[in-house]
């Protein structure tokens, strides 16, 4: 049984860019999760970036049965037309990240009005398998320790 897909698209969209096509955007990623191999999809504007790298101002949020249907969903000619009219037009950066989940997240879709949060960690080169059980240990029990956390998965970025 293959495990769950996270796949997160941030975008940072041209500070010129005109409102109307931003709400173009986003609908248009949302109107996707009609698509077959998509379980779960919502896309809206980033409330809080922590980073001073990166300053994303949307996001992105998908969830699919196996690499496989992230790749069916990403060559569909509904999301290629949409990306090529109403994404690379107007922003400036984007960057996707995909892993298997450790677990399957219950339920797959989030109820309407949830919050996201998203934390992207990159680990030092060279870092030894304790270390790396131990940081998993440590992200996994974070939903014990707060009581407002419904889900959490964590994983290893895949290269899809």
């Amino acid at each position: 049984m293959s495990k769950t897909i996270e796949h997160v698209v941030l975008f940072k969209v041209k500070s010129e860019t005109d409102p109307s096509k931003v709400n173009t955007m986003i609908n248009n990623h949302n109107g996707l999760v009609t698509l077959d191999p998509v379980r779960h999809l919502a896309c809206g504007p980033v409330l809080r970036n922590g980073s001073s790298l990166f300053t994303f101002t949307h996001m992105l949020h998908c969830r699919y049965s196996s690499k496989e249907d992230l790749d069916s969903y990403s060559q569909h000619p509904d999301h290629m037309g949409m990306v090529k009219e109403s994404v690379l037009p107007i922003c400036e950066d984007i960057m996707a990240v995909d892993w298997e989940a450790d677990q399957t997240p219950d339920p797959i879709v989030l109820p309407p009005g949830s919050a996201v949060r998203v934390s992207f960690l990159k680990l030092k080169e060279g870092v030894g398998e304790d270390a790396k059980n131990e940081i998993y240990g440590v992200i996994k029990g974070i939903k014990e320790s707060f009581g407002g956390i419904q889900q959490i998965t964590s994983g290893i970025q895949q290269t899809l």
